[in-house]
């Protein structure tokens, strides 16, 4: 009788050890699978808004105004650098329909009467990030947003008459209080790095940047750590060529 009791101890622990075995592999598989789920999912968010951001920078800035144009820094939200660039242009989109305006002339060229601007900037909710600076940026926050702004600096003036650029801009790059959503001002892309733009010629060089939060929170203070050039750092440059 005693023997068989000690059989059974003796299965019963082998069988415990091996659900115990087959646990811990299947906890460190499904570990496994999380930490690359969540590193890919990070990677999506950043890549689909920076797709978002450069989706609509390149229909605006194919239909800008070559002649009539401002770039420069958009204000420090966080106490160092610029929150990264604005970019000013004249436009033929109304604000309320989003249809190109044409001239009354019969030419079918574009009414270029919009200001539109286009700004990284960080919501005014916004406030766990330590403004970082260098070359007068900051790459510490990856919480930024792009909007885009269209407004008419002279509504009264008929569809003969040009408009031309908003002097100064500053009025314009406002934090948001939450998401704008509309046509005269939206919020194109959201959990931005940087956004900045240089003219070279007819060419416009736009520098777009987005973080992998998922991954990098795991890896470095997210917050108060340069992200400019690390390894959860996605980085989109491309060119654009205004046409009007």
């Amino acid at each position: 009788m005693s023997r068989r009791r000690a059989l059974g101890l003796v299965e019963a622990l082998l069988v415990l050890g091996l659900g115990t075995f087959f646990a811990v592999i299947t906890a460190s598989a499904l570990s496994n699978v999380l930490k690359v789920y969540n590193n890919t999912s990070g990677r999506d968010s950043a890549l689909r808004e920076l797709n978002r951001a450069r989706g609509a920078l390149e229909r605006d800035l194919s239909l800008a105004s070559k002649d009539q144009m401002s770039i420069g820094r958009a204000p420090g939200s966080l106490g160092g650098g610029a929150d990264g660039d604005y970019f000013q242009t004249l436009s033929a989109v109304n604000a309320s329909t989003g249809e190109v305006a044409v001239l009354e002339d019969g030419s079918g060229n574009p009414y270029l009467f919009q200001n539109l601007v286009y700004y990284a900037t960080v919501s005014a909710a916004h406030n766990s990030c330590f403004g970082g600076n260098e070359g007068g940026y900051d790459y510490n926050c990856p919480h930024k947003v792009l909007v885009r702004v269209l407004q008419d600096q002279n509504p009264t003036y008929d569809w003969r008459t040009l408009d031309e650029l908003i002097v100064p801009v500053g009025p314009l790059l406002t934090r948001p209080a939450g998401q704008p959503n509309q046509l005269a001002r939206s919020l194109v892309a959201k959990n931005l790095l940087t956004f900045q733009v240089v003219r070279w010629g007819d060419e416009l060089r736009v520098d777009l940047r987005a973080v992998s939060l998922s991954d990098a929170g795991r890896k470095l203070a997210l917050g108060s750590t340069s992200l400019r050039d690390t390894g959860y750092t996605l980085n989109y440059r491309f060119s654009a060529y205004p046409r009007n």
